[in-house]
């Protein structure tokens, strides 16, 4: 059995709180885990304002104060290049560093609206000028896609994507597809969606790893927000487990040699 984690990357706050815990625990269980961050920072006012969609389902977890929200609008950060020390050293300890589009709004919310190839091309123009190498792999916001975007996507050196469902990998217009199996109501992380459902960490655990149990191959992915800062020991009661069972645990783009 093989099991794969893709962690999320979309708020300054998840960057800075967030991916230092998750990065000592990997260390600790020597686990290499696939990294994807949306390149542009945060939505200004313009695009908050432009970018009202509701999307299905509603967040059942807090994860910012007002005060937060209101710095946000008024004062959008560029968390990737406040960061990029962070980036660095998910690349230096070996881990994938992939892209997760542009800005996350304007993509969840605005798909059919925005220049695809523009931003895609933006996102991988900043990566590349930042990390001396272009990015390899790509995640949609919010599963987000269509066959336009996987066309634009190899145009731009694009190898894997982890973004259509499915039980193994497979090939969609010339890229690789490596599925997260394991999902939430709404595609949301399936450990958010039970924490907002009620259920205890021992309950989330229990569930999570009766799934895995069942397949040669599982996927589940997390954020920086929330997982990696609330949730922390249910990831190391998660890799424990995985470590007790003997359960291979590889990057996105390894699982593609499976």
């Amino acid at each position: 059995m093989v099991f794969s984690l893709r962690i999320d990357l979309e708020s300054d706050k998840g960057i800075r709180e967030g991916v230092p815990k998750i990065l000592a625990l990997l260390k600790k269980y020597n686990i290499k885990a696939s990294f994807y961050v949306a390149m542009g920072g945060e939505s200004n006012i313009l695009e908050l304002l432009r970018y009202q969609k509701k999307l299905p389902g509603k967040r059942k977890i807090s994860v910012f104060s007002r005060g937060e929200m209101l710095r946000m609008v008024f004062f959008p950060r560029d968390f990737v290049l406040g960061n990029k020390k962070i980036f660095q050293k998910i690349l230096d300890e070996g881990h994938e560093l992939g892209i997760h589009g542009w800005k996350h709004r304007e993509w969840t919310r605005g798909l059919e609206k925005i220049d695809v190839r523009k931003v895609i091309r933006k996102a991988v123009e900043k990566y590349t000028k930042l990390f001396g190498k272009k990015p390899q792999s790509f995640c949609a916001p919010a599963f987000r896609t269509n066959n336009e975007v996987v066309r634009i996507l190899s145009s731009q050196g694009i190898k894997v994507i982890s973004d259509f469902e499915g039980d193994s990998t497979k090939k969609v217009d010339g890229l690789i597809n490596v599925p997260i199996t394991l999902r939430g109501e709404g595609n949301t992380p399936i450990i958010e969606y039970l924490v907002g459902e009620g259920y205890l960490d021992k309950e989330i655990l229990d569930k999570v790893t009766s799934a895995i149990k069942r397949k040669k191959f599982s996927s589940l992915y997390i954020h920086g927000l929330f997982e990696c800062r609330k949730k922390i020991g249910l990831l190391e009661n998660l890799f424990k487990w995985l470590e007790k069972n003997k359960i291979k645990t590889k990057k996105i783009m390894d699982v593609v040699d499976l």
